[in-house]
């Protein structure tokens, strides 16, 4: 039983809520540190007898208004989920003041040996630098500092990260579905690697209980390797669809993709991406809980229900 209280930054998210739900079923006090205390999620964590903290934007140095130097875990899933967001990098001029969220941990998670695990993002392990994604370029720079100031550290690695409440590209294609519109990607045969979200929050409930803080970096996922034809086979049959498929030449699809100014998708949904947990259940013994179609199969009803299908 972990008796000390741990604090979650990045609570409001989609991970976050469903982190914060699981560590209070297991009797473990939270506080939530999130951006706005009159939000939704806000309301959401306090019934869930969640302690919360109102941060405001963890873009900008702060110091927070409650003295944090002797917390001994922290759970760090904040993140800026859409960096490509012409607007937004208006905004957000350098890159560094994105990074700011582990420069303000820094700032008032003073304990040296405070134990912090992070989450970061599978796409940091892509070897090829010129696919890498501002995204992913800021995520390795955070992972970086956590590790340069925290010698009790885990960094965790998950692909795409799907379940109940999913949002952006899974929902979209989980709308597309079951809206009956025929996508491109039948006899495709790239794999790609996903992460249920109830395999994400067991991982991290198992690194807690284990105490495995030992400055390692690891990837995580479903070990599932499925083609998107694959994918959206499940998800239709889950949705009671029926999967509508064509074939177009994945060179073509990147030439749209190009064209309409999107062309980052084509990593995002097409390019193969393959995320093992092989060195993570060597070192720990850890086993992901739901296969990848039980997690799908799961999500779908909660989409059938929250969209009154």
């Amino acid at each position: 039983m972990v008796k000390d209280k741990i604090v979650v930054l990045g609570a409001s998210g989609f991970i976050g809520m469903h982190l914060c739900k699981k560590l209070v079923d297991e009797n473990i006090k939270i506080l939530a540190l999130i951006r706005n205390k009159n939000s939704v999620e806000a309301k959401e964590l306090l019934k869930m007898d969640a302690q919360v903290l109102e941060t405001g934007d963890l873009f900008k140095k702060k110091i927070l208004s409650k003295d944090l130097s002797r917390i001994k875990y922290l759970i760090n899933l904040a993140a800026l989920a859409h960096l490509n967001n012409k607007n937004l990098k208006k905004k957000l001029t350098y890159l560094e003041d994105i990074n700011n969220i582990e420069n303000n941990i820094i700032r008032n998670f003073s304990n040296k040996n405070l134990k912090i695990l992070h989450i970061s993002s599978a796409k940091v392990s892509d070897k090829n630098e010129n696919n890498r994604t501002d995204y992913a370029i800021v995520k390795k720079k955070g992972e970086s500092i956590i590790r340069k100031y925290y010698k009790k550290h885990i960094i965790l690695r998950p692909p795409l990260v799907y379940g109940p409440n999913v949002k952006a590209n899974f929902l979209i294609l989980m709308k597309a579905i079951c809206n009956n519109l025929p996508l491109p990607f039948k006899r495709l045969s790239e794999k790609r690697s996903y992460m249920y979200i109830e395999n994400l929050t067991d991982a991290i409930l198992f690194i807690i209980k284990k105490n495995h803080f030992i400055g390692k970096t690891y990837e995580i996922s479903d070990n599932c390797f499925i083609t998107n034809e694959k994918l959206v086979k499940i998800i239709a049959n889950g949705l009671g669809k029926k999967a509508k498929l064509f074939y177009l030449n994945p060179k073509i699809i990147n030439l749209i993709l190009i064209i309409i100014g999107k062309r980052e998708l084509f990593n995002k949904i097409i390019k193969e991406f393959i995320v093992t947990n092989k060195e993570f259940i060597s070192d720990t013994g850890w086993r992901a809980p739901y296969h990848y179609s039980e997690g799908i199969k799961k999500t779908c009803l909660w989409y059938k229900r929250t969209f009154r299908i």
